[in-house]
């Protein structure tokens, strides 16, 4: 079991670093976006289908991590001109006809056969303490702490990140000083569109995925950003390395290998009863 644990930490990094995307973009722009692992399935499907034309994988990896930072930053752009004011509600309803436009366009483009994908990592494995590692979850895993604590120290520590926080607590007063916050959220979507391809990049090699599958992979990545209340990155990044050792682990039991991708809704159902139990508390009272 322990070797499903590790294993599923390749799938579980993908989680975090889609989940800190949902978080990052929901705390600086009050986006809840439906369409996140969406976006960055476009790069990554655009990345294979580069390297199916016979351009050499770094190249094609580059190319899809801009085809999907300037797609992501368009939607950003369409989202700040003109569902600036709406609620978070109408907002979300719009990230999934987002979700929706992009099914089909991936469907049009890429179709709906699943593709092996080579991988941006060495296929390498070595021991630690009896268990088999790979190369690529080691990888996954730095690279989720450190866009983790890339993206922690940019909002805490910079003028930008200030920026940032106050576009989206007092996006008018904002506008009033002369900063423009249609440009920066432009360049927020863009970079969680850019890391969503890099996530996806990731862990595509581990499932021979269709375009669907990887676009859906938003809802553990959802899961993850609810345990930490949409607000907290490290904790997202927690909640997404549980579910895919969760997911791994489950892989490795009969009984429970065929239910596993139901871990994600689970995990979601008891994160809402947990956050709203003051309130059903309390109602009596």
């Amino acid at each position: 079991m322990l070797d499903g644990v590790v294993s599923g930490l390749v799938s579980g990094s993908a989680y975090a670093i889609l989940a800190v995307c949902v978080v990052v973009l929901y705390r600086l722009v009050g986006v809840l976006n439906f369409g996140q692992a969406a976006l960055g399935a476009v790069g990554a499907y655009l990345c294979y289908a580069l390297i199916g034309s016979g351009v050499p994988l770094p190249l094609a990896a580059l190319g899809g991590l801009a085809v999907s930072g300037v797609v992501a930053g368009f939607a950003g752009w369409v989202m700040a001109r003109w569902f600036g004011e709406p609620s978070v509600t109408v907002r979300a309803v719009v990230t999934v006809v987002l979700l929706v436009v992009l099914l089909t366009a991936g469907f049009r483009m890429f179709g709906d056969s699943p593709r092996v994908m080579p991988s941006l990592v060495p296929d390498v494995m070595f021991d630690v303490a009896g268990v088999r590692v790979s190369l690529t979850t080691v990888v996954a895993l730095v690279l989720t702490v450190a866009i983790a604590g890339a993206l922690t120290l940019l909002l805490r520590h910079s003028q930008t990140g200030l920026r940032l926080e106050a576009m989206s607590e007092r996006p008018v007063t904002v506008q009033l000083l002369g900063i423009d916050s249609r440009r920066l959220a432009v360049i927020v979507w863009a970079t969680t569109g850019v890391l969503s391809t890099l996530a996806l990049l990731l862990v595509a090699p581990t499932r021979n995925p269709t375009f669907e599958s990887m676009s859906f992979l938003v809802v553990p990545a959802l899961a993850a950003a609810l345990l930490g209340a949409f607000s907290r990155v490290w904790i997202a990044v927690l909640g997404g390395l549980a579910v895919g050792a969760v997911e791994g682990a489950g892989s490795r039991i009969d009984a429970i290998a065929e239910y596993r991708g139901a871990i994600p809704f689970l995990i979601i159902a008891v994160a809402l009863m947990w956050l709203r139990r003051r309130e059903v508390w309390d109602a009596p009272r």
